[in-house]
This record gives structure tokens, sequence and C-alpha cells, in this order.
């Protein structure tokens, strides 16, 4: 059955650009998030399959950061990232038919780094599109301590690219100016979010995961399905680790594919 968003709900979508649902997934998903993820996470870093990403954490430690391209292996997480209810709830928020983009685990295990404020909008220009949504699922619950997600009301129908610094985080000056309000989850709770929308998160200052699956959309109408060429490209300018060439210098890649994240540009 289909998700309808009441009056209220596409109310706020259209004056903040980001909505909060808590009851779009049911209670007896939350164990099976934790045990997908886990099963994701024991994975062995492969060539030309799923893509796992690390990070230094705060002890110095190479640690787990992301793992992308995974659906075409794992079936319940493709029926929860590109299924007919998915599908149907973000077209409904863009008012067209919505395709799946990419999608991506955020592990934040404790003592991983924060994102810094940052728009998704810049990193999609070469892909001649124009607007995404964004879904995030908690896995676990995301608090505060644990570096919750954290966006700007009021920024919705405003297609704006603030200043960059040379990291693709939003201009110091200006990030500092902005108003930012914590999105506090329980696992199983879903934020959306447009690809405008200013956000960040703080590192990991807890004793457990902040884990989180990130699903993006992007309109049918701007190009069809792109998520393969998303990862072709992607797989040849920044590379997972066990793919990359210890001889190769991937800067420019990581300029496009590396924004604003604590994920480390060279090999481990």
């Amino acid at each position: 059955m289909f998700y309808q968003l009441k009056e209220a709900q596409q109310q706020f979508w259209k004056e903040h650009g980001f909505i909060k649902l808590t009851d779009f997934f049911t209670n007896d998903l939350k164990e099976s998030l934790k045990y997908w993820c886990d099963e994701l996470t024991a994975l062995p870093e492969t060539p030309g399959k799923w893509m796992k990403y690390f990070e230094t954490n705060s002890q110095g430690q190479r640690q787990l950061c992301r793992i992308e391209n995974f659906i075409d292996y794992h079936k319940s997480m493709h029926d929860i990232a590109n299924g007919e209810r998915t599908l149907a709830l973000v077209s409904a928020l863009m008012n067209e038919q919505a395709a799946i983009f990419k999608e991506k685990i955020n592990y934040k295990f404790p003592g991983g780094g924060g994102f810094k404020p940052h728009q998704d909008a810049p990193a999609f220009v070469s892909f001649n599109q124009k607007f995404h949504i964004t879904m995030m699922l908690a896995i676990d619950d995301c608090t505060l301590e644990n570096g919750c997600l954290q966006v700007v009301e009021g920024g919705a129908n405003q297609p704006i690219i603030l200043p960059q610094e040379s990291d693709g985080s939003i201009q110091k000056d200006i990030a500092e100016t902005l108003v930012w309000s914590p999105l506090e989850c329980k696992s199983g709770d879903v934020v959306l979010f447009d690809s405008y929308l200013p956000h960040y998160s703080e590192p990991n200052h807890s004793q457990g995961s902040r884990r989180a699956l990130f699903v993006t959309f992007s309109k049918f109408s701007e190009g069809g399905l792109k998520r393969m060429s998303y990862y072709q490209d992607k797989r040849e300018k920044f590379p997972p680790d066990c793919e990359r060439d210890p001889n190769k210098d991937y800067s420019a890649g990581a300029a496009i594919y590396n924004v604003a994240n604590p994920i480390t540009s060279s090999m481990q």
C-alpha cells in the first residue's frame, strides 16, 4: 500500500525542502535493517562489485565510512531503495516520475568523522541534472551525540548553489550565518530532502554507530536511469581502495566524488 502524504506534510515540504516521516516503514523493519546492514558490512573489498570507502577515525585507525553500489547484490536493500512504495513517495514530492540515481550507507562508527556543511546539487552538474531528492533511512537512532543530520529550514523552492570552499563545502563564513536545526531520528524513521538543502553532521562522539541509508533519486525526465553511468564514472575517477592504482593521482576525481566528507582520498 502506497504512503499518502497529508496536506500539512506537503506544505512543509514546499516551504522547507525536507520532511521527516516516522511511519513510512513498519516497526518490524528496524531489526531487519540492522541485520541487512551487518551483511553488507561483512562483504569483502571486491573489485568490480560493491564499493567500500574508508576514513581515518579519531584514533588514527582505518575505518569503514561508506558502502555504495550494493542493491544489485542485496535483494532486501534493493526492495527498500528501489521498491514501488519508495518510488511512489519520491515521485509525489517531485511531481513527476522519479528514478533511482545512487545509494549508499554512511556508517559513522564511534570516532567517525562528520560531514561539512554542503549542498548535494553541485555534485550532479556533470550529469546534466538539476534536481534530486535523497531519502535517508535511519538504521540506528540518530542523535546529537552520534552526529545526526542538521539542516537549514525555510530554503525550499530556491535552486541556489551557495559559494563553496575548494573541497565543495559551503563557504565557511556563509555556513556560520545559517541557522541549523538537528533532525534526531529513531531507527526506521525517514528524512527526505532536496539537493539544494544545506546540511551537515558532526562527528560521532558516542560509543555506538550512527548508520543510515541514503538513496538519491533524479527526475526520469532528466535522462532516465543514470545509476549505472554514475557508478561507471565514479569507479573510474574515484575508485574504492581495492581498485586504486598506487601510481595514479585521484585528486581530480575526489573533487567531484568526495565532497565535504571524511573519506580518505589516498590509499591506506
